[in-house]
């Protein structure tokens, strides 16, 4: 059996970047924690955007799409931390049965000011989730996980992340053809409290 991509990053960890965020990116790196190249490949694979009313924040959101390069940067950036051989990170890769291929996946960052309205997760949520492609044509998640262990390994390689405030998930999809990463397309999330579009286009 195939373990999802996903899994990779949890196991070996056990998506608020833009422009309010470069600065904090730049502090982080500077402190040595995590490297530049790490932050700068993470930015690049990530989206955000805040719903307003009269004012108010309504939902803020993050994402991050998991395409190769990124895989392959955060995995680069964990070993370099932790000091791992070649050896140890394939032996690591191989173990939860490495990248399986079969998936269009993301990370995500939410932050409603009522609590109640994060419920992305459950099976009745308030939201709607779906990616449309260059074609107009939807496509609706297999599955939506709240990540619920986020470590201090989470809130350093994910900087966007804040536990006492939001949720962070864990987004999948049918994989897309051609790859996400290859063709311009939206990720949507819908609901009564706003509408957030997250595109992406050609190599990111």
């Amino acid at each position: 059996m195939k373990i999802r991509p996903w899994v990779v990053l949890l196991i070996l960890l056990t998506i608020f970047p833009g422009c309010s965020q470069v600065k904090e990116y730049a502090d982080i790196a500077k402190d040595g924690a995590v490297s530049k190249a790490y932050l700068d490949c993470l930015e690049k694979w990530t989206r955000d955007r805040t719903v307003y009313s009269q004012f108010e924040t309504r939902a803020h959101i993050t994402a991050t799409y998991k395409s190769g390069e990124f895989d392959r940067s955060y995995l680069d950036e964990y070993s370099r931390i932790y000091g791992l051989t070649a050896e140890e990170t394939r032996q690591k890769i191989e173990a939860v049965g490495g990248r399986g291929g079969d998936f269009t996946e993301f990370f995500f960052y939410a932050y409603t000011p009522e609590k109640d309205s994060n419920d992305f997760a459950r099976s009745n949520s308030i939201w709607k989730v779906f990616i449309t492609d260059g074609t107009g044509e939807k496509r609706y998640p297999v599955e939506i996980r709240e990540i619920e262990d986020v470590t201090p390994v989470v809130e350093t390689l994910f900087p966007y992340v804040k536990k006492y405030y939001g949720k962070f998930y864990s987004l999948t999809f049918p994989l897309m053809s051609p790859l996400f990463e290859d063709q311009k397309a939206t990720l949507v999330f819908t609901g009564v409290l706003g509408k957030v579009e997250l595109s992406w286009g050609g190599a990111g």
